[in-house]
């Protein structure tokens, strides 16, 4: 027998011979399989179980006084942080500066610095400048626009915020998705 087939058959046999301990343990069950099952596994992590795994030695699980099953609790895991969309902000003004940031290292970001309504300065970053191009949307200093952006970073002097769709005077142009994913993504590194 070939190694190849040889290791499926020992894969096949070890398959079967869990699914047959499955089978018979399930057997021996008096009908609380939830119950004792969820007990052991309480048990087995309150013991120690997976220990050099974060987040795996959780405390046992309390129990229901009521029902005298096991709760569920939240553990949180060192490293982990939960999802937060990112906000969205509007912006509105005359642009009074563009640049193109990268586009000696083959990236070229465009950013548009505007001034709204109020005199606050806003720093816009865009798309790359051959996306822009491909799109027919070429931002210019003294150009009216709008749209509404991402925020990812806290706000400060010089953060960004990135544009999901912007309208040059008059012309919408959408950069990114409504998750905040750059619609160019798919053609970073290929030629435009």
């Amino acid at each position: 027998m070939k190694s190849d087939k040889l290791i499926l058959f020992i894969g096949a046999v070890l398959g079967l011979g869990v699914l047959t301990a499955a089978v018979v343990v399930d057997e021996f069950e008096d009908g609380s399989a939830l119950d004792s099952s969820g007990q052991f596994i309480a048990e087995a992590i309150g013991a120690g179980a997976g220990i050099g795994a974060p987040g795996l030695n959780a405390p046992q699980l309390p129990l229901n006084a009521a029902e005298g099953r096991p709760q569920m609790q939240q553990v949180a895991i060192p490293g982990l942080t939960p999802f937060s969309a990112a906000k969205t902000e509007r912006f509105s003004g005359n642009v009074t500066q563009v640049a193109v940031l990268g586009s000696d290292i083959g990236w070229g970001q465009v950013h548009a610095t505007i001034v709204d309504s109020n005199n606050g300065v806003r720093l816009i970053s865009l798309a790359p400048i051959w996306f822009l191009q491909n799109l027919g949307c070429r931002v210019a200093q003294n150009d009216r626009v709008t749209g509404i952006a991402f925020r990812f970073d806290a706000p400060g002097p010089g953060i960004p915020l990135y544009a999901r769709i912007i309208t040059i005077n008059g012309r919408p142009c959408q950069l990114r998705s409504d998750e905040g994913i750059a619609l160019w993504s798919n053609r970073l590194g290929k030629t435009p």
